[in-house]
């Protein structure tokens, strides 16, 4: 290492070390996600005009509706906020914009609390709140009427829970998190559990992963049990069993037909013959649901070679790009065209900064593989990371999915390059943190 490495480091470690930099780093995280509120003006459109106008009916008449027709196809859980929101302060972008902010503000203490319980660092876990700090793509989610935030605050409060005590209330508590999350985003009575497992599961003893899979089944349960009351009103519904969305089999088939570019882009094109078969409509969502995945796995099944060739491109889509909140300001901010300049330059300095905590996300896999830890707890987020891409390998690829997995993308970061590995050569550790002697 040069001298001039030596003593950026140096200057970097005293700069995170200072006893006020977590209130200073807070600050500046809130500063500059409320001045995108204030002072950046986007009208909600696509996913987000949505979102906006089921809440507003829900804040008015307590129905989740879309023309009059009881729907489920999208999860609840974000507009049922909104309308309960909107029932305080009235329909107001504003109000769900502070929102926004309020949620960013909590996951920026959670992070740094499950950061300390999965590492035992204090230094990786100021580290990673720095690199959420500047992070361009969830700076510019904040005035944005979409689930990112929310979803990603409650399941690192889930996380925080798993990782925390192991106690009876911690373990409850992380159930209800994963429920209410699924509620947002279903894929996470899977991911929930599963991570579960991997969280109480800290050595390589059977004992030790019997009694992680006993508390994994627990936190489903309780999982379940929380969104056993919406389940009920679908079924109350639609005469059917629907566990929160009437959407996975849009979802299946938008990422396994002929016409597939990788992404969610064909299940909005009207001129795809599987899509055309599908026949969606609100009134008869639950026939086409399951109409759409019938012609999903049956695309499948019948050309297993050109499912296997799309994987490539569903991971790429997943992994690749980043920066996606700006297709929200290119279609809700009346000065766009003028300045499309700014908005592309901040676009690739996002994709540059991502691309860089990536590369050093995998790098850091290496460096913790190397110092030999025990059981499957230390590798939290990259099991996380896993989970998600073989989920979107089944269904389909897009950058927001990998919104919630950012935070411990940047825990890792910050833990190999504060030097874990190489203050602990081939020593077994239980956590990201040394073993004390």
């Amino acid at each position: 290492m040069t001298i001039a490495s030596q003593t950026l480091r140096a200057r970097v470690a005293r700069f995170i070390d200072h006893p006020k930099f977590l209130i200073r780093c807070f600050l500046a995280f809130v500063a500059i996600r409320l001045a995108f509120v204030l002072f950046l003006p986007v009208q909600p459109s696509s996913d987000a005009s949505w979102y906006l106008a089921r809440g507003i009916v829900l804040s008015e008449s307590g129905s989740y509706s879309q023309n009059g027709i009881p729907t489920a196809y999208w999860p609840v859980g974000y507009p049922a906020f909104l309308g309960l929101l909107f029932a305080l302060t009235g329909p107001s972008l504003l109000a769900a914009k502070l929102a926004n902010l309020a949620f960013a503000a909590c996951s920026f203490w959670l992070l740094y609390f499950v950061v300390r319980s999965l590492s035992g660092a204090e230094r990786a876990a100021r580290g990673a709140l720095l690199l959420l700090t500047v992070y361009p793509n969830h700076i510019a989610y904040t005035p944005l009427i979409l689930t990112e935030l929310l979803f990603t605050m409650l399941f690192l409060a889930a996380c925080m829970c798993l990782l925390g005590k192991r106690t009876t209330m911690y373990i409850v508590l992380a159930g209800i998190l994963v429920g209410l999350a699924t509620l947002i985003k279903t894929q996470t009575i899977l991911i929930g559990p599963a991570l579960a497992f991997v969280a109480y599961c800290d050595h390589w003893r059977w004992k030790v992963a019997l009694g992680a899979g006993i508390r994994a089944v627990v936190v489903g349960i309780v999982a379940l049990l929380t969104i056993m009351p919406w389940s009920l009103r679908n079924y109350h519904v639609f005469g059917t069993f629907v566990l929160v969305s009437t959407n996975g089999g849009m979802a299946l088939l938008a990422g396994n037909n002929p016409s597939v570019v990788g992404d969610y882009r064909i299940i909005f094109s009207d001129n795809d013959p599987l899509v055309a078969q599908a026949r969606f409509s609100v009134a008869d969502q639950v026939g086409a649901d399951k109409r759409a995945a019938a012609l999903a796995v049956n695309w499948i099944l019948a050309n297993p070679a050109d499912f296997l060739s799309i994987v490539p491109k569903k991971v790429f889509w997943l992994w690749g790009p980043d920066g996606e909140a700006e297709w929200q300001y290119q279609a809700g901010t009346i000065f766009y065209d003028d300045t499309v300049r700014w908005f592309r330059s901040a676009r690739i300095v996002n994709q540059a900064y991502y691309v860089v905590v990536i590369l050093l996300f995998f790098w850091a896999f290496f460096r913790l593989v190397k110092s030999r830890p025990s059981g499957l707890r230390p590798y939290f987020g990259y099991i996380l990371a896993g989970l998600l891409t073989a989920l979107c390998i089944v269904f389909s690829g897009q950058s927001r999915y990998h919104f919630p997995v950012m935070p411990f993308a940047f825990a890792y970061v910050a833990w190999a390059l504060t030097g874990m590995p190489r203050n602990c050569p081939n020593k077994p550790v239980t956590s990201l943190s040394c073993p004390t002697a």
